[in-house]
């Protein structure tokens, strides 16, 4: 049922709210084991149905967001040619990520023209030891190091910050999921405790005097490759679409203060397919505004190297064997990053 707001009028984001569900985290921070364990079970619910999440009350803070946000956007408001400096090269992906220069629905067996946008690639902030870098082998998106451009000067301290804050609430989203998958309460954070996971602070620049390709997007459909991703979003005309379980692509809200959180593959391959990964799209820059600009702050949150992805047991039995063969999850990671580069 459709929300009221206080003048009456109907509210989109509650219509919505009955197909992207809304989970109030502070059930998790503040709640007895038993209220854990209830929370627990409406998010295997909800992900057996849909792998999008809105989370409120998840002690991510305002600041954190506010300030990487501000810092990005003096960013990219900058030349090219300063912006260029800290360029992405071919055997790394750090750094400025110029517009035109990714495809992510490739990654999904789809062509399309360029995604329309600009972004910013970083990864872990504390790099682990040699014996865990060694495991990634040849691996070049694994741990290379960070690039940090000079302007604005505080970029990296608010870059960094929402690298720590989002994956701290990574792993407590980790510990749900293995609640709900009838596992240790820390066994999927133990899977990641030292992977490759990375941020892609992502620029949606005004339309300008060019006509997006019929096929073009801001961020052409895809699904995610690792195990959760955390979203912070502005609204805007040219934002995030999901494609429901009815094969219909639905706008996704933005709610105060709310984060939208996905499952991505190897999520759904270790759960058996009992958990999506939706594909999404983000839309191309609107006609009506074609001076809307938005900023996205993603943190990919991925299992270790050498974690071997595979059904866990609480997800097979005789009548649903397991549907995916073993796979090495940089391996898989690795197929799908070398996929999104164009050309």
């Amino acid at each position: 049922m459709a929300g009221l707001d206080p003048a009456g009028r109907t509210d989109p984001v509650g219509e919505l709210m009955a197909t992207i569900p809304l989970i109030d985290l502070a059930r998790w921070f503040d709640g007895t084991p038993a209220e854990r364990l209830a929370l627990a079970a409406d998010v295997d619910a909800h992900l057996q149905r849909l792998g999008f999440l809105i989370v409120v009350n998840h002690r991510l803070p305002r600041a954190v967001i506010d300030e990487c946000r501000d810092q990005a956007r003096q960013f990219f408001h900058q030349p090219a040619e300063v912006k260029a400096e800290v360029a992405m090269v071919a055997d790394a992906y750090r750094g400025w990520i110029g517009s035109g220069l990714e495809s992510n629905a490739a990654t999904y067996g789809v062509q399309t023209a360029p995604d329309l946008k600009e972004g910013y690639a970083y990864g872990p902030i504390e790099v682990p030891d040699e014996a865990v870098v060694s495991a990634s082998g040849s691996d070049p998106y694994a741990f290379p190091p960070n690039v940090w451009p000079a302007t604005p000067p505080g970029f990296q301290a608010a870059a960094e910050n929402w690298f720590r804050a989002a994956w701290a609430l990574n792993d407590e989203l980790l510990d749900i999921l293995s609640l709900a998958l009838g596992l240790p309460e820390r066994h999927l954070r133990g899977l990641s405790s030292e992977g490759t996971s990375q941020v892609s602070i992502n620029w949606y620049g005004p339309r300008g005097d060019v006509e997006p390709l019929p096929d073009q997007y801001r961020v052409g459909p895809h699904t995610d490759f690792g195990m959760l991703t955390v979203l912070d979003r502005e609204p805007g005309l040219g934002g995030l679409q999901v494609l429901d379980e009815n094969d219909v692509w639905i706008d996704a809200p933005v709610v105060a203060d709310g984060l939208t959180i996905n499952t991505g593959d190897l999520i759904r391959q270790w759960s058996n397919d009992r958990w999506c990964s939706n594909e999404h799209r983000v839309l191309p820059p609107p006609a009506e505004d074609p001076r809307e600009e938005l900023i996205s702050l993603v943190f990919f949150g991925e299992p270790d190297c050498d974690a071997v992805v595979e059904a866990f047991p609480s997800c097979v039995s005789a009548d649903n064997p397991a549907k995916y063969p073993p796979v090495r999850s940089r391996d898989y990671i690795i197929a799908k990053m070398n996929a999104l580069a164009v050309g």
